[in-house]
């Protein structure tokens, strides 16, 4: 997941990778602190300066668990993985169903192609948080590394009946139906995409791609129309409520 682009909803979603933790002061400390690692991560100009960072609050402060992690992920995004499995290894240690640290893992073991271990990470986290946002996501991710589309389609459409207005899942859904060779659909997921984010334009162009794949396909074609139309009315509403 850390290879995907950043919206706010994938912002704020990292909240949930904390969500079945136990509650308590000094844990609700620390939740917000690895919170406040990743998002840090987001904003940094890259993986280096990040790394820079995190590795210097750590000189500080060896025992400071959130400028760990925080060093492991910059570490998976600049390609050290070898030194971010090191700098995990302690962490899953001390908490080994931490979903935190395990979702981690699970990217750095996708990332190095491992996986086998990735899968088996996954399943035993599902384990302990049935319905988890980020874990349903990572079993997408790990479908598609293991070129199974239509799968991945699957857990995606499953995601969507719930988080309907998410972007991320949209940008997913467009790249698994790509793979799968469902040029239309691919189409209508970015339209989707595009109008979450609210670039309508781009969304609507992509209707019209659609629009000319489905050709004589005359119930798809209208389908296609109709949400065209509505994104229009909507791109209109924001206009008139920004002035222009």
């Amino acid at each position: 997941v850390l290879t995907h682009p950043v919206t706010e909803s994938r912002i704020a979603d990292t909240r949930n990778r904390a969500e079945q933790a136990p509650k308590g002061g000094v844990e609700d400390s620390q939740r917000y602190q690895l919170i406040r690692a990743r998002v840090a991560l987001t904003y940094e100009g890259t993986p280096g300066l990040a790394a820079k960072r995190f590795r210097a609050q750590l000189d500080e402060d060896p025992k400071l668990d959130a400028a760990r992690y925080g060093l492991a992920l910059a570490q998976i995004k600049g390609g050290q993985l070898n030194d971010a499995r090191e700098n995990l290894k302690p962490l899953l240690a001390k908490a080994p169903n931490d979903i935190t640290y395990n979702l981690a893992q699970i990217d750095l073991d996708i990332t190095n192609n491992r996986l086998a271990d990735a899968q088996q990470r996954a399943e035993r986290m599902q384990g302990l948080y049935p319905g988890n946002y980020p874990l349903k996501q990572v079993r997408a991710d790990l479908l598609v590394k293991q070129n199974k589309p239509a799968e991945a389609e699957k857990v995606l459409n499953d995601l969507l009946k719930s988080r309907p207005d998410d972007p991320d899942v949209w940008y997913d859904m467009a790249e698994v139906r790509g793979l799968s060779g469902n040029t239309i659909g691919l189409h209508r997921a970015r339209a989707e995409y595009f109008t979450l984010v609210g670039d309508f334009d781009q969304a609507i162009q992509q209707l019209d791609y659609a629009k000319r794949r489905a050709g004589s396909n005359f119930p798809l074609a209208s389908q296609i129309d109709q949400r065209q139309r509505e994104i229009m009315e909507q791109k209109r509403m924001v206009q008139d409520m920004m002035g222009r």
